[in-house]
């Protein structure tokens, strides 16, 4: 037996210098200048050749950088899919005229808008139906949707459809991962939400402009044949055209130019007909602004980027007029090109990029060779058209997305309030690991010292876990990380007082010991599962990176204290067990001390404070429905940002400038008391209609104004701008009730628990416990104002594990007195599980509230609301478990009794009427 403990206390060292090993590199990057951990080949470098080069990164919230959220509308890639299969059936159309073949497809286009695909027909010697089964050999996919004589309308099946857009999810993440490879960002962080949308992360990044324009270009190139006969716009009033658009009448046909494409756009596409589209060249202007000028192009599109094998920057072919793109297509792709430039000489070819003619060159003569190109010869400096050159020739190389990219959320942290806040997160893990540790062995003293040896290993093993899986650690998962320790040490307590209970009147230690284990044993794993259940439910229902950072590393520690706890530490005693006599053994436990008997009424208080609790609820509830909560950007949507200043300016002078900005329903909250750091949120209202890109614009022209505002108004602050987020409408609305639905499901999860666990008994007292805990929770956002965001339902999830965990000890020490004391009254029985667990529940409180301790006093912000909720909530639920839970037990045992009197009652009358 010796030998046995013997070989699995070397197994736990030996576990404890292999986690060291892996949590080394990770050590070293923290110690690394900024410098080098931005750059991951450089710090690669740095690491010795024997370590594993696999260590745990640095989040965007402290590293700094930019990070954007891309929704792809997978509606516009069936519209482009359908574009893709109208070229192909022209040149099914043409091979089968050229064989002498019937019937023609006189022509094919997609409907824009409409995910419909238009044919024209010549069916002279055919009939529809026999052409409908040589063509649906051909195009099995779609089906007819609707005939009128010689024109069909056809589309794609639900199954189609539905493959179509997961190809296209799949293919956008591919893109953009691929634009993201070739344009060297270092340790990019990409992936596809459970929503669809894809989440991209910039580390380090400090030019967010550049990155939208990057990754949230379609880069959609098409080829179509100019329609220089078309006579539609003959029909326009040239005498009443609206404000903001005139017309060039001096070439061939009717040119209409304005500043404003949408409304060129209504003004005009009633005039063009569904075979024909309405597409723009655009010139820039002076300040900033665009001119668009109409032209109209055959619907079908003749040739698609998906045929460039390679595009590069070169000088345009007179070698004066500026830059260009050079185009080399695939070996198909140039016989396709010399096809279409043979049969169109003298007509003028557009190349349109993202709906957009870059260049409508006339076709001279039949080009072959495979290259084509598209010139930049506006009057702008060379060097910015040389760099957008540059950019959409990455663009295209990396290929084009299928669908329409919409940004649907924007972060930037700026590289100073990253960094700042990260070494108040990294102090605060240190300050509260060591006031746990210091508590522990004051107060267990030996035992408490061991306590700290598991805990240590315990957080040694989660930094090397998170290693070994290359985690990024966010300003939540530092506080996941401090609440695992916090939450670790439960156990420990749980095992030292349950030691300390059964050597009361137990002569043989080491049986008391065992006998302890026992019954702990269940109980530690019950109070862990529900923590586990709420993180669960936080990782499934949110797609947010900080939240899944946050709820990764709270599970992944909590089973990680599940093993230093049920195994190290159980290992451990067995080791002092076996080395200590009986008596040595019984001092090192402190059984010689005398152990404080609690005998606290705790039935007596719990009517008041029930009533007080429920007044105060209701109190919560009421102000929440007249005032109102103060969501967040993540939840209202919107724009939120940070803004510092080197010395103290007033809040109405930063207001100001925000309304000469046009900046709507402006809030403005001071961070810390210096008046030097602010919390700026405002809506974001879109000038030219409710459309996305419109929202862009102009809520970039609102912060680009704000800023401009700030630098010239309050220079003498020096102000700077370390924080900006920014979330669509529509995102936001999607977020707030998937954070709703959390908090529910975490709430029947842990219920179901309870009941498979336990028994109904326990249930009802369970849950209007965690209802309390949670309403009042939400009292401290409501009074105080605090904003309602992402991290306030991690906050609310975490105080949910947190009260059941502390409800679960109850009431596992009530269930264990009704088995050994069948005949006891109940009421005596909680009152004599309630005193048992009263210094276990006393300590757990203490020790997380001390785990916490280090970000209440460091940090500022998000992350200092976030601990103080769960503050709040490990206050509000050590009060609940003993005095709402347990007496509920009571209540309901009372009312079950009422229910079966007056059952016996009704049946005695049943009886005497009989």
């Amino acid at each position: 037996m010796v030998q046995s403990v013997s070989w699995r206390l070397w197994l736990i060292v030996g576990l404890g210098f292999l986690a060291a090993y892996f949590s080394a590199p990770t050590v070293m990057y923290f110690f690394q200048p900024k410098e080098v951990r931005s750059d991951a080949e450089t710090f690669q470098k740095s690491l010795p050749p024997f370590l594993p080069q696999s260590h745990i990164k640095l989040g965007l919230d402290i590293q700094g950088g930019v990070g954007l959220v891309l929704g792809i509308e997978t509606q516009s890639a069936i519209d482009n899919y359908l574009g893709l299969i109208a070229v192909e059936v022209q040149r099914w159309a043409e091979e089968q005229a050229e064989g002498g073949q019937r019937p023609r497809v006189q022509s094919a286009y997609n409907i824009k808008g409409a995910q419909k695909l238009a044919l024209v027909l010549d069916l002279q010697q055919q009939s529809f139906e026999d052409f409908m089964q040589e063509f649906g050999e051909e195009f099995s996919s779609l089906v007819v949707l609707q005939r009128q004589e010689n024109k069909v309308e056809l589309g794609y099946s639900e199954a189609e459809i539905a493959r179509i857009r997961e190809s296209s999810l799949e293919q956008a993440e591919r893109v953009i991962r691929s634009r993201v490879d070739k344009w060297g960002v270092s340790e990019p962080r990409i992936h596809r939400r459970q929503n669809g949308s894809i989440l991209v992360q910039l580390p380090g990044f400090r030019n967010p402009e550049k990155a939208k324009e990057l990754l949230g270009r379609t880069a959609q190139l098409q080829f179509k044949i100019v329609d220089d006969s078309f006579d539609g716009f003959s029909k326009v009033p040239m005498d009443s055209l609206p404000p903001g658009i005139t017309a060039d009448q001096e070439s061939t046909l009717p040119v209409f130019m304005g500043e404003d494409r949408n409304q060129l756009l209504e003004f005009l596409s009633s005039y063009v007909p569904e075979d024909r589209q309405l597409l723009f060249e655009q010139e820039p202007l002076a300040g900033g602004k665009t001119r668009w000028s109409s032209l109209v192009v055959m619907a079908a599109t003749e040739m698609t980027g998906e045929d460039i094998k390679d595009a590069r920057v070169t000088m345009s072919s007179d070698g004066f007029s500026g830059y260009a793109v050079a185009l080399e297509f695939s070996s198909l792709g140039g016989r396709r090109f010399a096809e279409i430039t043979g049969k169109n000489i003298n007509k003028r070819m557009a190349i349109v990029l993202d709906d957009v003619v870059e260049s409508a060159p006339v076709i001279q003569q039949r080009i072959s060779g495979g290259e084509a190109s598209i010139t930049f010869n506006e009057r702008r400096p060379q060097q910015e058209i040389y760099e957008e050159a540059q950019q959409l020739a990455l663009i295209l190389r990396s290929g084009a997305v299928p669908a329409t990219i919409t940004i649907l959320e924007e972060r930037q942290v700026g590289s100073t309030l990253g960094p700042e806040l990260a070494g108040r997160g990294i102090r605060g893990i240190l300050l509260g690991l060591l006031a746990v540790l210091c508590f522990m062995v004051i107060f267990y003293r030996k035992p408490g010292l061991l306590a700290c040896i598991v805990l240590s290993l315990n957080g040694l093993l989660l930094l090397a876990g998170m290693a070994l899986f290359e985690f990024a650690l966010t300003l939540p998962g530092i506080a996941g990380f401090i609440l695992t320790l916090g939450m670790a040490v439960d156990a420990n307590v749980l095992i030292n007082e349950r030691i300390r209970q059964e050597l009361v009147g137990s002569k043989n230690t080491k049986k008391s010991i065992d006998e302890a284990w026992r019954k702990v044993f269940w109980t530690i794993v019950d109070a862990n599962i529900t923590t586990l259940i709420a993180c669960a439910i936080l990782l499934e229902t949110n797609s947010s990176g900080p939240i899944r950072g946050f709820a990764i590393t709270l599970m992944m520690g909590l089973l990680i204290s599940l093993f230093t706890s049920l195994y190290v530490t159980r290992v451990l005693m067995h080791y002092l067990a076996h080395r200590l006599n009986n008596a040595e053994l019984r001092a090192w436990f402190g059984g010689n001390r005398s152990r404080r008997v609690w005998r606290v009424p705790f039935l007596r208080f719990a009517r008041p404070f029930s009533i007080a609790a429920a007044v105060l609820c209701t109190a919560v509830l009421a102000t929440t429905f007249t005032k109102g909560l103060n969501w967040g950007v993540d939840f209202a949507g919107g724009t939120e940002m940070v803004v510092a200043f080197s010395s103290p300016v007033q809040g109405d002078a930063v207001r100001q400038v925000g309304q000469q900005a046009g900046l709507e329903n402006i809030t403005i909250q001071a961070l810390g008391l210096e008046d030097q750091q602010y919390l700026i949120r405002y809506e974001n209202v879109a000038e030219a209609g409710p459309s996305t890109e419109a929202l862009e614009v102009t809520s970039s022209k609102q912060f680009i104004s704000f800023k401009e505002g700030l630098l010239s108004q309050l220079a003498a602050a020096q102000p700077s701008i370390e924080q900006i987020d920014f979330v669509g409408p529509q995102v936001g609305g999607e977020l707030r009730v998937q954070g709703w639905l959390s908090i529910i499901y975490a709430i029947i999860g842990i219920l179901l628990y309870i009941a498979l666990r336990f028994d109904i008994r326990f249930g009802s007292g369970a849950i209007i416990k965690m209802l309390v805990d949670v309403v009042l929770v939400l009292g401290f956002y409501v009074f105080f104002q605090r904003t309602v965001d992402l991290t306030s339902v991690a906050a609310f999830l975490t105080v949910l594990g947190y009260s059941v965990n502390d409800t679960i000890v109850i009431y596992d020490r009530i269930r264990e007195h009704i088995a050994a004391y069948p005949k006891k009254p109940l009421a005596d029985i909680i009152h004599l599980s309630l005193n048992d667990t009263l210094t276990r529940t006393l300590n757990t409180s203490i020790t997380t509230l001390a785990a916490l301790t280090g970000i209440l006093l460091l940090s500022t912000g998000q992350l200092w609301t976030f601990a103080m909720a769960i503050a709040i909530g490990v206050v509000v639920a050590t009060a609940s478990s003993t005095l709402i839970a347990s007496s509920f037990l009571i209540a309901y045992e009372t009312l079950r009794g009422l229910r079966s009197k007056w059952g016996r009652d009704n049946q005695k009358k049943v009886t005497a009427q009989t």
